[in-house]
C-alpha cells in the first residue's frame, strides 16, 4: 500500500508569513516612529509659543510705587488660544503671594529662567495642559524679587495636529505595508521557482527515463538536484544488473533448449509408436513455448536498457515497415493469411527514432495479429501522416471472443481469454507498448467491429 509523503507548512507559505510579518512591522515601526517625531515637533512648537508668551509677559512686568505692575498681553495670549481654540491659563506670583491670573495653576518645583522655561504636563479642570514656568528676578525699591511666572495652555492643538497626520499617514502606511506584502510574495516566488520548475521536470519525465537532470539551479537547491541524480545513478546500476541477469538467464536457458529440441526432433523420426510421436511433439512444442518466452524475455530487457538511452537515427518508415512485413510473410502464409497494405502517405516518410524499439514494437504487433487472426483471414495495416505525428493501424479478426480487458492485455505476463490454444508468454504486447512509450508513442488497441481488432501506434516526428 502505497503512503502518502507527510506535509508540513509549505516554505513558500513560510516567507511569504516570515516577510508579510516583517513588512506589517516595519510599517507599524515606522508609523510609531513618525507619530513620535511629529508628536515632539508638536510639543516643541507649543513650548516655543508658550515660551514666546512669558518672554511678552516679561517685557511689561515692571515696578511701579514700590509694587509689581503688569500690562497683560492680551494679543498674545488671543494668538495662543486661536491656535487649536486651546484655553489659556496663567499666574504670576511672588513667593506665595499670587499677584494675578488663576489661583488654582499648579506648580513646577524648578522653574526655569526667561531663556530656558521649565515644561511640565498636568491635568487641571479636567483637561492635560502644557505648563511653562520661570522665575524672573525684578527689582522693586532697590530690592529684588523672585517673580514666578506660570502660563498654561491647553493640548487641543496637538491632539488635532495628530489626528490630521495620523489620518493622512494611515493610507500611506496601508500602501507601504501592501507594497512589502507583494514584495514579499515575489520574494518568496522567486525563491521557490527553482524547487518547482525541478519538480516539474521530473514530472514530465517517463517511467523509464533515468538520465541525469542537467538544470541551472541557485547554489541552495544544488545539492537536492545532486542528491537526486545520485539517486537516479543508484536506480540506473539496480536496473542493469536486474536486465543483465534477465538476459545471461535467457540466454543460458536457450542454449539447452536447443540441445532438447533437436534430440527430439531426432527421437521423432526414430519413434515408431504413435504415443511416443505425440510425446514426443509435445516436448517440442513446450521447448518452442519456452524458447519463445526467452526470446521475449531478451526484447523486454533491450527495451528497458534503451529506453534509458535511446539510440535515435535517421529512419525511413516506409522501408522499415516493408521490411518487418516481409519478415511475418512466411508465417502468415502458413495460415493462408493475406496482409493488405494501404499507405495514405504521399513520398518517403523519415523519422528520428530508436530503429531498435520501433522495429520490437511492430514486430509484436505484427506477430500478434497473425497468431490471434483465424486462418484465411485478412491482416490490414493502414499508414497515415499528419503534420506531428506518423499513425500505423494493424486491424485483424479474433478467435471467437466478443470482448476482451484491453487494458489489462497491456500488463506483463496477461494473455486474453481467447489464448489458451495459442502459444504465448503474454509480454508481446508488454514489450509493445513500453518500446512506443519509450519513443514518446502512444500506443491503443480497442473492438472496432464485431471481432476485429484494431492496434493503432501514434509516433510523434519531433
Amino acid at each position: 500500500m502505497d503512503r502518502k509523503p507527510g506535509t508540513t507548512f509549505s516554505i513558500k507559505k513560510r516567507l511569504i508569513l516570515l516577510l508579510g510579518c516583517v513588512a506589517i512591522g516595519i510599517s507599524g515601526a515606522s508609523y510609531v516612529l513618525i507619530n513620535s517625531v511629529v508628536s515632539q515637533t508638536v510639543v516643541a512648537t507649543q513650548d516655543r509659543l508658550l515660551s514666546a508668551a512669558i518672554a511678552s509677559i516679561v517685557d511689561n512686568l515692571y515696578s511701579e510705587d514700590g509694587e509689581v505692575s503688569l500690562d497683560l498681553p492680551y494679543d498674545t495670549f488671543s494668538l495662543l488660544g486661536a491656535i487649536g481654540e486651546d484655553q489659556v491659563f496663567y499666574k504670576i506670583s511672588e513667593k506665595n503671594t499670587v499677584i494675578t491670573g488663576y489661583v488654582d495653576l499648579p506648580k513646577i518645583a524648578n522653574p526655569g529662567n526667561v531663556l530656558n522655561p521649565s515644561f511640565k504636563q498636568f491635568q487641571y479642570r479636567g483637561k492635560a495642559i502644557r505648563l511653562a514656568a520661570v522665575n524672573y528676578p525684578l527689582i522693586i525699591n532697590g530690592q529684588t524679587k523672585v517673580i514666578t511666572i506660570l502660563v498654561a495652555q491647553t493640548m487641543n492643538f496637538q491632539d488635532i495636529t495628530l489626528q490630521k497626520i495620523s489620518k493622512n499617514f494611515i493610507p500611506i502606511v496601508i500602501i507601504f505595508t501592501l507594497t512589502l506584502v507583494l514584495l514579499a510574495l515575489g520574494a518568496a516566488n522567486l525563491i521557490t521557482n527553482p524547487l518547482n520548475e525541478f519538480a516539474t521536470k521530473v514530472q514530465r519525465r517517463g517511467p523509464n527515463d533515468l538520465r541525469k537532470i542537467i538544470q541551472v539551479v541557485p547554489e541552495e537547491v544544488i545539492p537536492l538536484v545532486e542528491a537526486f541524480n545520485d539517486l537516479l545513478k543508484k536506480l540506473r546500476g539496480t536496473l542493469r544488473q536486474t536486465e543483465t541477469f534477465i538476459a545471461e538467464a535467457a540466454h543460458h536457458i536457450r542454449t539447452p533448449l536447443a540441445v532438447v529440441k533437436s534430440e527430439s526432433e531426432l527421437a521423432l523420426r526414430k519413434s515408431r509408436t504413435p504415443e511416443n510421436r505425440e510425446h514426443l511433439r509435445q516436448i517440442i512444442r513446450s521447448v518452442d513455448q519456452t524458447n519463445r518466452s526467452a526470446t521475449q524475455l531478451l526484447d523486454h530487457a533491450m527495451v528497458l536498457y534503451r529506453a534509458e538511452r535511446p539510440d535515435k537515427t535517421g529512419v525511413m518508415i516506409n522501408n522499415c515497415m516493408a521490411g518487418l512485413l516481409q519478415q511475418l510473410a512466411p508465417a502468415a502464409a502458413l495460415k493462408d493469411i493475406l496482409i493488405k497494405v494501404n499507405d495514405e502517405t504521399t513520398g518517403e516518410i523519415f523519422m528520428e527514432v530508436d530503429r531498435n524499439l520501433f522495429e520490437t514494437a511492430i514486430r509484436n504487433l505484427l506477430d500478434n495479429a497473425v497468431k490471434y487472426s483465424p486462418v484465411e483471414k485478412q491482416i490490414c495495416v493502414n499508414y497515415s501522416a499528419t503534420k506531428h505525428h506518423y499513425k500505423i493501424e494493424i486491424k485483424n479478426e479474433r478467435i471467437g471472443v466478443k470482448s476482451l480487458n484491453f487494458r489489462g492485455l497491456l500488463k506483463r505476463f496477461k494473455r486474453g481469454s481467447n489464448a489458451a490454444e495459442v502459444p504465448g508468454s503474454g509480454l508481446g504486447l508488454s514489450i509493445a507498448n513500453e518500446a512506443i512509450m519509450a519513443l514518446k508513442g502512444d500506443l491503443k488497441i480497442f473492438q472496432s467491429r464485431g471481432n476485429t481488432i484494431c492496434a493503432t501506434v501514434s509516433l510523434p516526428f519531433s
